[in-house]
């Protein structure tokens, strides 16, 4: 999945290469997600329901950033399709899961749970404000939303991946530990990059478009 990712990354944008490359990186998501859920299961002693609440978390906003990051180009043209029946539910259900999460490690106390709440909060709150929002939205819509969900999933991708490369070169016993670090840093840097990107592009955080890029009334 790193592969591919870095992959699509480096290619010219809207090229060939690019959305092959784009395509394989989003279907890989499915098996990499469910595997953890193997791993978890198989590796336990005992059944943790806190652990597999957290999965089944994980795994929610896993599946609900990869099909809003595919369909945002699939349907750029269509966006009450973008925005249909599958996007009004998957928001609420991230942001109803977050909050769950959040109370969850507020109470005992884990900080990363805490950390990764902000996932189901930010990404499906954002989802709800675009499904119910009436005034036209901004040209690029669908740019936005695709670099929204490919920069978040980096953020899940590298975040992971150098926690266990600290684990395995520096700390075998600091792989939570390195989570604290990990996964917010590379939060952070994806939304700064979300940002320089938008504004190089042309495609900012907002949904809606300016008074002057709305069209005449009839």
């Amino acid at each position: 999945t790193l592969a591919l990712y870095w992959g699509a990354a480096l290619a010219v944008k809207g090229s060939p290469r690019h959305r092959a490359w784009g395509k394989l990186f989003f279907l890989s998501l499915l098996p990499v997600g469910l595997s953890v859920g193997a791993i978890l299961i198989l590796r336990a002693a005992t059944f943790d329901p806190a652990r597999m609440v957290q999965f089944v978390y994980l795994l929610l906003c896993l599946g609900t950033v990869g099909t809003v990051g595919w369909t945002a180009i699939r349907w750029k043209g269509q966006v009450e399709r973008f925005r249909g029946l599958h996007f009004r539910l998957l928001g609420p259900a991230m942001v109803a899961s977050g909050a769950l999460v959040l109370v969850a490690g507020a109470a005992s106390g884990q900080k990363l749970a805490m950390i990764l709440s902000s996932i189901g909060l930010g990404f499906g709150g954002a989802m709800i404000r675009c499904a119910w929002v009436r005034e036209p939205l901004q040209p690029t819509w669908w740019l936005g939303w695709h670099l929204n969900a490919v920069l978040l999933l980096s953020s899940a991708v590298h975040g992971t991946l150098l926690a266990v490369v600290y684990r395995s070169l520096v700390d075998a016993g600091g792989f939570d530990a390195a989570q604290l670090v990990t996964q917010p840093g590379t939060l952070l840097l994806a939304l700064a990059l979300r940002i320089h990107i938008g504004r190089q592009r042309g495609v900012p955080l907002r949904f809606t478009a300016l008074r002057a890029q709305r069209p005449l009334a009839a």
